[in-house]
């Protein structure tokens, strides 16, 4: 796919929403204002929250926000693969599962009592990552995605090239930025329970360059040391129920991530216990 001045030769794009918090839709509605000569390259024909349009034209790219967690998604989903040229799973929910997978640790009925009237009247599942039904492209990691990381994705795809891909850990960005490191703070505070380095960087460290601990928001880093991560938190004095959540909070769906709640998941969560087989 090739983009250049011609409006003709624009990448038709479309951008699909799922099971998430539409807050990565937020974040590229506030790109069009700082990024314009970028976005360009792109041509919405559909966005339901940028414009009101129907989905009546064939697009390339498509963004795909949130998780799966109904069976009617899965159909969805495979339609829109088999129109896209190009499929982008777009954020932590697309990617990982993030924060709405974190019911996926209990069982799904209790999940469904609590939430609904009548779980009867609803139709619902565990929520899995985008990749667990259709190939994905390229992921826009993180909750929500960087603005950096998105532009120099549509330049790369614009131009017909591999975006580059990050797989260094959230720490290599705070040393570079001289920032202090969190896991080192103080004993026993919740602040210092950071997961910088096991997590995959490019979020440009907001959340540490602000005193705020990594949540793991980008999911892991390539080949991360998850064991050395528990036994250090664990020196720490947090619990296994501390660790737990952690790994959970955001890319609880990762294998990497499973690995750290390992203990818990298994006695809590068989779904989890044949996913990590």
């Amino acid at each position: 796919m090739t983009a250049n001045s011609n409006s003709n030769q624009k990448v038709k794009a479309a951008v699909f929403k799922f099971t998430c918090c539409a807050g990565c839709q937020f974040a590229l509605l506030h790109f069009f204002d700082q990024q314009v000569e970028t976005l360009e390259l792109l041509d919405f024909v559909y966005f339901k929250m940028a414009r009101r349009k129907e989905l009546d034209e064939p697009y390339e790219l498509a963004f795909i926000e949130g998780g799966v967690s109904a069976p009617e998604h899965i159909e969805q989903l495979k339609a829109i693969r088999k129109q896209a040229k190009t499929l982008v799973a777009f954020g932590a929910c697309a990617a990982h599962g993030g924060v709405p997978a974190i019911k996926d640790w209990q069982t799904e009925i209790d999940v469904e009592e609590r939430a609904y009237p009548d779980p009867l009247l609803v139709s619902s599942m565990k929520v899995s990552p985008v990749d667990e039904f259709v190939k994905v492209d390229h992921y826009l990691r993180g909750c929500p995605i960087d603005e950096v990381e998105f532009m120099e994705m549509i330049r790369s795809i614009a131009a017909d090239k591999r975006p580059y891909v990050r797989e260094h850990p959230v720490c290599l960005e705070c040393k570079l930025k001289n920032n202090i490191c969190i896991l080192l703070m103080r004993e026993g505070v919740q602040e210092s329970m950071c997961l910088g380095p096991v997590t995959r960087g490019g979020c440009r460290v907001v959340c540490t360059s602000n005193m705020r601990a990594c949540f793991g928001c980008r999911g892991p880093m390539s080949n991360p040391n998850i064991a050395e991560m528990v036994r250090t938190f664990k020196g720490k004095g947090f619990s296994g129920k501390d660790i737990e959540m952690r790994f959970t909070e955001y890319a609880g769906l990762s294998a990497e991530f499973r690995e750290g709640a390992r203990a818990y998941y298994e006695r809590k969560a068989p779904y989890y216990k044949r996913k990590a087989a």
